[in-house]
Parts: structure tokens; C-alpha cells; sequence
């Protein structure tokens, strides 16, 4: 069977000796697309923030922590021998290497502080920013498609693709793909479908944290674990553990959530 071979640029453009790569740019685009979104939720009265430099500053902030916990998890979670060794890498950003719950620790920490700060509503926000997170999970796995890493298992799948820039010439599942179809996609609909039809306080929260923790532990028996860990648990990875806490998580939010409404 004649299996896509993956050859695309990893490298959105350049200038001159500036690269600019896809999965950067997601983050960048990311941050302003929940600028416009949050800023348009505010001025519609739909946010608790007292000021617009508020905003502003709450979201530029997590923007940063975001990168500092996703780096520093995936450090400490999923490769800190090999970081150990050569500390000094951990900065090295444009290699790669970023983990999502470490990500949404840092967030939702920062999150429960800045809202204790300044005495509003933890879920008010945390709702808010469920709803457009989504799109830029699906950006995000696409972009890593496009960069050929965090590919699938092996297959034979007639839609198999081959990575031979960060794998070999085996057929794998694109799983980056399915990702962002369950993690964007069909999670995005779902929280549009509650915020329309069943809003309630920390409903939308619970189900994003359900949503991505079940979406990701099922994409995970299709996506290769990471060579320097491999399995954890029987069959079940590094990424399904932590989604099972999530879900968990998520889980109860709901059903607080749910008994408040009552």
C-alpha cells in the first residue's frame, strides 16, 4: 500500500536568519485569540474583572506561566533524567518539549491565585476560558503534525503516515490528528452545547477537564509512548495516568457543579 510520506516544513516562514515554527505560532495565536474572546465576554458584562488592565494582566501573566509549566512539566514529568544531565537544555525551547498538564497546573494556579487576589470568582473565569481553549488545542496538534512529532503506533490503516524525519518508514496512526478532532472539534462542541443549553457555575470547567482528560487517555492506544518512558502501568501511559486524574477531576466539578444548581 502507498502510505503519505510526511514532509512538511516544521518552519512556518522565514526572514532572513529568523525562523518562525508552526507550533510557536500557535502559541502566539493562541494567546490573542483568548484575548479577543475573554476581552469580548468582559465588555458584554459576562466577566468579573474590575478593569480591563485586569484582563490584561491576568492574561498576560498566565500566557508566560503557561510556557514556564508546560516546559517545566514535561522537564520533570516525562524526560528529567535526560535534563538532569544537561540542565541548561531545559531553556533550550525551539527543541521541543512541552507537556500539557504541566501547562494547566501552572494556569490553574495562577488562575486561583489571581482570583483570590482580587476576590472573584475562581470558576467564572475557568468557564471562560473553557470555552475558547478548545481551538487552540486542535491548532496545537495539528502544528504537531505538521511537525512530524508525537506520532502514532504502528498500523496499516489505509490513512497511515510515515515520518521518517522523527520515527522510520513504518505506516503509524497520525494520532496528532485525532487529537485535535476530539480534543478541538467534538470538546469545543460539547462545552458550546452546555454554555447554550445547561450553564450553570463550574459546569463548563468540569466539562472541559472531563472532556480533554477522556479525549486524550482514548487518542493515547494509538499514539507511540515516549521512548524514555514507555509503558507505566500495564499498557496504559505516562499521559492516560495523569488524564484518569483529570477525568476524576473534571468528573466532580460537574457534579458539584450540578448540585449547587439544585
Amino acid at each position: 500500500m502507498n502510505y503519505y510520506v510526511h514532509a512538511l516544513d516544521p518552519m512556518a516562514f522565514r526572514i532572513g536568519n529568523l525562523v518562525f515554527p508552526w507550533y510557536w505560532l500557535v502559541y502566539f495565536g493562541g494567546y490573542f485569540w483568548l484575548l479577543f474572546g475573554m476581552e469580548f465576554l468582559f465588555k458584554r458584562g459576562k466577566l468579573p474583572f474590575k478593569s480591563a488592565i485586569d484582563l490584561y494582566n491576568f492574561l498576560l501573566i498566565g500566557f508566560l506561566l503557561l510556557i514556564v509549566g508546560g516546559r517545566l512539566g514535561y522537564v520533570f514529568i516525562y524526560n528529567f533524567s535526560y535534563y538532569l544531565k544537561d540542565p541548561v537544555r531545559v531553556f533550550y525551547l525551539w527543541e521541543g518539549g512541552m507537556s500539557f498538564h504541566g501547562a494547566l497546573i501552572a494556569t490553574g494556579l495562577w488562575t486561583l491565585y489571581f482570583s483570590y487576589k482580587k476576590k472573584i470568582s475562581f470558576f467564572s473565569i475557568s468557564d471562560a476560558l473553557s470555552l475558547f481553549i478548545p481551538p487552540v488545542l486542535a491548532c496545537g496538534r495539528v502544528a504537531n503534525f505538521i511537525n512530524g512529532e508525537l506520532a502514532g503506533r504502528v498500523t496499516d490503516v489505509s490513512w497511515a503516515v510515515i515520518f521518517p524525519r522523527l520515527y522510520d518508514n513504518q505506516p503509524r496512526h497520525p494520532s496528532q490528528l485525532y487529537e485535535a478532532i476530539l480534543e478541538g472539534i467534538f470538546l469545543w462542541i460539547a462545552i458550546a452545547l452546555v454554555f447554550k443549553f445547561a450553564n450553570k457555575k463550574a459546569r463548563l470547567t468540569g466539562v472541559f477537564v472531563f472532556g480533554y482528560g477522556l479525549s486524550r487517555f482514548i487518542v493515547e492506544f494509538f499514539r507511540e509512548p515516549d521512548r524514555q518512558l514507555g509503558f507505566i502501568i500495564g499498557e496504559l501511559t505516562m499521559g492516560q495516568l495523569l488524564c484518569i486524574v483529570m477525568m476524576l477531576a473534571g468528573a466532580s466539578i460537574f457534579y458539584l457543579s450540578q448540585k449547587e444548581s439544585e
